[in-house]
């Protein structure tokens, strides 16, 4: 499906200082598009059975180094529409992507007490198909904002999904271990709803090399030296990524006289 954030990432591609790509927005070197293809291989794109619509807060959009492009270039069946993107517009004024008489097809990702297990509902067949799943990209702060502002996501149905893994958005910091990225939540959730064999692993395979990818950019850019104007003046996320790493193997070893020095070293991040 045809991203309405399409037309605005083409303009800030063209007047953007270095070379940037127009679909994802980024940097050529760490292009999210190139990831994805080769981690898509020659299988291409998750055919998904259940839609994925993506809200987008204006202010993750304007992140370099958000998750949801990744489910828009590896789905066949994803949209994402930012949110608030006008400050004038109210919640109220918000319109649903749906006809009233169709809301029993769509759902929210969104954990609360009421929110029913993916998994779980995808077994009882008993209970309506959802053939729409409703996911926010934002922070969590902002994302409760958002779920609290707009009155008909209130009133759709609630799921949740239980992580199999723990996250591995080593570019940004996560609010704790269960929480996941826009991408990984997408991949657990057509996981849960379309079944194993549907391919939806793929889209955290995508996510995992948008990261790599990422993260050995910035090394390279800091081993370089660079002094260019953006150029990163402490150790980016791809070195204190690793020192997070060393300093949890020491949690779990006899420190040495030299290693007890390494494992008090203040957290960087």
């Amino acid at each position: 499906m045809t991203s309405r954030c399409a037309p605005i990432r083409a303009l800030d591609a063209a007047t953007t200082r270095r070379p940037t790509c127009a679909r994802c927005r980024r940097a050529l070197v760490a292009c999210a598009c190139r990831s994805v293809a080769r981690a898509l291989g020659r299988a291409g794109r998750v055919a998904n059975s259940t839609n994925i619509y993506i809200l987008q807060d204006r202010a993750e959009f304007r992140r370099a180094l958000g998750s949801a492009i990744v489910c828009e270039l590896a789905l066949d069946k994803c949209e994402v529409r930012v949110l608030f993107d006008d400050l004038r517009v109210r919640g109220r004024d918000v319109k649903a992507p749906f006809a009233e008489e169709d809301a029993a097809r769509w759902g929210v990702l969104w954990p609360c007490d009421e929110a029913v297990d993916l998994a779980a509902h995808a077994r009882d067949a008993t209970t309506r198909r959802l053939e729409n799943l409703i996911v926010l990209d934002s922070t969590w702060h902002r994302a409760r904002a958002m779920y609290h502002r707009v009155p008909w996501l209130q009133r759709l149905r609630k799921f949740q999904i239980e992580p199999r893994r723990k996250s591995n958005y080593r570019i940004r910091r996560q609010p704790n271990d269960l929480c996941l990225s826009t991408a990984e939540c997408v991949g657990e959730a057509l996981l849960a709803l379309d079944g194993e064999n549907c391919g939806a692993e793929r889209v955290a395979q995508a996510f995992d090399a948008m990261v790599d990818d990422q993260l050995d950019a910035e090394k390279a850019a800091y081993h370089r030296g660079a002094r260019e104007r953006g150029a990163p003046t402490r150790p980016p996320s791809a070195v204190l990524a690793r020192e997070r790493d060393l300093r949890s193997c020491l949690l779990y070893t006899s420190p040495s006289p030299r290693d007890a020095t390494l494992s008090r070293m203040p957290s960087s991040a």
